[in-house]
């Protein structure tokens, strides 16, 4: 295993830390401009961006710990950054979830505790399946997008990329949402989502986002 570099060091990290240490690894470090908001714990050694650009990317395995609450596109950038100049980037899956065998995770995916991914989904790059959130059958989710705590979609659901899906929503089987939209907490999701919309409500009204 190479040595573990965390990017970022705020709350999403430090649950990724934590998953991380329940399997039984350490971190070598972590990449942050300073250690203003710095939630990870132990007496780890501070990077920024321009040393690690200096690293073997050989000798090092990035886990992306930039979290979103609708914006991915700092967690994107991140991803595409480091990607650019050589390096990989961690999947994790916590112990309690479930992925399927037939499920397509690709890389720098993390699903969280009690998440579910279940047959023949298809999970693109640097997306997060947050804690007990339910990816169905035959999904297939783009990269960099959020699916957050407790959101269900059912079967048959097509998300494009760097859309946030917010905390228990639900989004019901065959329906597309498109690329760079907002699903709001709790709205249930009946009908196709255009790109760069947001929808609330129950059912699920969308607009353009602004």
């Amino acid at each position: 295993m190479p040595n573990l570099l965390m990017v970022g060091g705020g709350g999403h990290a430090r649950v990724l830390q934590e998953l991380l240490t329940e399997a039984g690894h350490d971190l070598a470090g972590y990449v942050a401009p300073s250690d203003a908001g710095l939630l990870l714990e132990g007496a780890l050694q501070r990077f920024t961006d321009e040393q690690v650009l200096a690293l073997n990317p050989e000798e090092f395995l990035l886990i992306n710990g930039i979290g979103s609450s609708g914006d991915l596109s700092l967690r994107a950038s991140v991803f595409v950054k480091f990607k650019a100049a050589g390096f990989n980037f961690l999947q994790l899956v916590a112990r309690t979830a479930h992925v399927s065998d037939s499920a397509a995770v690709t890389e720098g995916v993390q699903v969280m505790h009690m998440a579910v991914v279940h047959t023949d989904a298809k999970i693109d790059d640097n997306t997060i399946v947050n804690t007990g959130a339910i990816v169905e059958h035959h999904n297939v989710i783009g990269a960099h997008c959020h699916i957050s705590i407790g959101a269900v979609l059912a079967g048959n659901v097509t998300v494009g990329n760097l859309t946030h899906i917010g905390a228990n929503a639900t989004v019901l089987q065959g329906v597309t949402i498109g690329s760079n939209c907002i699903i709001g907490a709790g709205a249930v999701v009946l009908n196709d989502v255009p790109d760069d919309h947001f929808a609330v409500g129950v059912p699920a009204v969308s607009k353009w986002r602004v």
